[in-house]
């Protein structure tokens, strides 16, 4: 836990940290961050069949939601979701279809409840070591069950002021009651996304269960290990059978060097010939179609001039122009 002159001396952040430039700087540029997106809209739906298929609830809350993405797709799929974010930017751009779910509102603040899941995607690491621990007594109160994650090596965003390992969260939550869930993979969300749940696990049931993934993992690092180290070996091997060694010499460097340059300059230019020749197939197209609307010009003209003759050797013309004649001569 954080005590109280930890807190007083830790920075913090605010809801105009959170407003259009951190949107555009962090979270795709351009505000692609929302709901029209459909990079977006489809990672979270897809994230939301997920959750609903792990945890099936029937009420929901994300703590830090943004704009709402996650609520409006667990909110297609069926369930009560709502959100809560202190940044007043992001509920005000929110989808309509969604704003009515969310509310401003710190995680410091308590949450109501109860819900029967509360997600919390990145957020802890956003604020003061003594809040995140306000919100985690926050989100521990209102739920059984939580779906978190909060990256464990990001220091380079500048709001990220409380980054911790994955272990130090999961050891706060378990202070608290709530511990992983063994049997669900949630790295869709974030590869150190963890699912907790409330138990009351004595410590042999706490040992059993992380033994019986740690048992496993170990043993699975030792057998590719010896792999790599059995490649290696081999690899070795082969390149002493065919006398393959390694190119120390200043000269042959740059000879080597200047051989892949002569190679790259003949793939260049093996490249705009493939190009001219592909320019030139369509200036043949269009050739031949121009061509083609010639002819068809050619024959409708010589049908026209057919039709004209035939109509100036008529009978009916020949009278036309007498007449026509004889108008002129009373004129």
């Amino acid at each position: 836990m954080t005590s109280d002159s930890d807190q007083a001396t830790s920075p913090s952040t605010g809801s105009s940290d959170y407003g259009s430039s951190y949107y555009r700087a962090h979270l795709g540029g351009n505000d692609d961050y929302r709901w029209e997106d459909d990079e977006w809209r489809a990672f979270f739906t897809g994230a939301a069949q997920r959750i609903v298929g792990l945890v099936e609830p029937r009420t929901s809350l994300d703590v830090g939601c943004a704009r709402g993405l996650l609520v409006q797709a667990l909110a297609q799929e069926g369930v009560d979701a709502r959100g809560v974010d202190i940044s007043d930017h992001a509920v005000e751009t929110s989808h309509p279809d969604v704003r009515n779910r969310l509310s401003v509102q710190s995680a410091t603040e308590p949450l109501g409840g109860p819900y029967d899941l509360i997600t919390c995607v990145e957020v802890v690491e956003h604020m003061s070591p003594g809040d995140a621990q306000k919100a985690i007594d926050n989100i521990c109160a209102a739920t059984d069950t939580i779906l978190f994650s909060s990256s464990p090596s990001d220091f380079y965003e500048a709001t990220h002021i409380n980054v911790h390992p994955t272990q130090e969260w999961v050891a706060w939550f378990a202070e608290r009651g709530f511990y992983r869930r063994l049997d669900a993979d949630v790295t869709f969300l974030a590869p150190w996304a963890v699912l907790f749940e409330r138990a009351d696990l004595s410590k042999r049931s706490i040992v059993e269960r992380y033994e019986s993934r740690l048992v496993p993992a170990l043993i699975e690092i030792s057998e590719k290990t010896s792999a790599l180290l059995a490649t290696s070996r081999r690899l070795a091997e082969v390149e002493d059978s065919v006398g393959v060694r390694r190119v120390v010499d200043d000269a042959e460097v740059l000879a080597l060097h200047a051989d892949l340059t002569a190679i790259d300059h003949v793939l260049g230019l093996e490249a705009t010939v493939a190009r001219q020749e592909r320019e030139l197939k369509n200036l043949r197209r269009r050739l031949k179609a121009t061509r083609e609307k010639l002819d068809d010009a050619r024959t409708a003209t010589a049908k026209s001039r057919a039709e004209v003759t035939a109509v100036r050797s008529s009978r009916t013309w020949r009278v036309g122009r007498f007449v026509t004649g004889l108008g002129g001569l009373r004129r």
